[in-house]
């Protein structure tokens, strides 16, 4: 079964396979959680780096613990608290920097929130990404041009060869398609970023 059938697989099935060892089943989890991952441990090691690190290892325990999770739900938790474990227990090892002694300072006060919230907020950002990789070819193109790499619509039209109005109209376009597709938190946080790019 190809990686795009995969994607097709209700959770359950996709589970199913994953339990009876299927790669292919696990390379579509790595897929669907590698990127959102590695921008969390980014967000709390302030090291792209380690946090890869620290990513690639948590996938490999979870293959080696594949046959014991009952639930995709399970499994993103799994990923998620051994990613910030991981994270934690990183900035440990790396407090000579002040910037990092103080992020550990933070998520070590208080409560389990600051974590919730980043965990929120990542999942939106991967809900969005998924959701723009859906939308049609130019709408999408133009959407992550602006969300992604933060170019505005001017610099777009001059990148594509394209009149701004067009620029405006597929913009406009993709965000009527989004605001249907994606959660209230997800939209919200798609704004937000637009907002601050044209505003920047």
């Amino acid at each position: 079964m190809t990686t795009n059938q995969l994607r097709n697989l209700t959770e359950e099935e996709l589970l199913e396979r994953l339990l009876k060892g299927d790669t292919y089943a696990f390379d579509c989890i790595f897929n669907k959680f590698y990127g959102a991952l590695c921008l969390f441990a980014t967000r709390l090691t302030s090291d792209k780096f380690t946090a890869e690190e620290i990513v690639q290892d948590i996938f490999c325990k979870l293959w080696s613990k594949h046959s014991d999770f009952h639930s995709l739900n399970a499994i993103k938790a799994f990923l998620y608290i051994s990613t910030r474990n991981a994270s934690m227990n990183a900035l440990k090892k790396q407090s000579r920097k002040m910037k990092h002694d103080q992020a550990f300072a933070f998520f070590k006060e208080g409560s389990e929130e600051p974590f919730i919230n980043e965990i929120i907020y990542i999942e939106a950002l991967r809900e969005i990404s998924t959701e723009i990789n859906a939308l049609p070819d130019q709408c999408g193109k133009i959407i992550r041009m602006i969300f992604e790499d933060g170019l505005q619509p001017k610099e777009i039209a001059d990148k594509l060869d394209i009149a701004i109005s067009t620029v405006y109209n597929q913009k406009m376009r993709g965000l009527s398609i989004l605001r249907k597709r994606l959660s209230d938190k997800g939209f919200a946080v798609l704004t937000a970023v637009i907002v601050s790019i044209y505003f920047r």
